[in-house]
């Protein structure tokens, strides 16, 4: 306790200007980390919105794969059939 008394009462403590610098960067430093998380929850909904979208997107897909396998099963259907009667 008497050393830091000492210190401050000699000058070899952090001056008036070094507690303001520190002050300033710590306030800079939350700020920087407020807008951090902020940036982290824009891109945690973008991903979820994304996510949505591969969903919509893979149900379209199987949609028009299984409208394309009945398509081509009604024309093999139809070749099947012009074959027969051509026998």
């Amino acid at each position: 306790m008497l050393i830091a008394l000492l210190c401050t009462c000699s000058g070899c403590g952090p001056s008036s200007e070094e507690s303001q610098r520190a002050a300033a960067q710590a306030q800079h430093a939350q700020e920087s980390a407020e807008h951090a998380q902020e940036a982290a929850d824009k891109a945690r909904v973008a991903a979820e919105q994304a996510q949505i979208a591969a969903e919509r997107a893979r149900k379209a897909v199987d949609e028009a794969t299984r409208e394309i396998n009945r398509v081509a099963e009604h024309i093999e259907q139809i070749n099947r059939e012009r074959e027969a009667e051509g026998d």
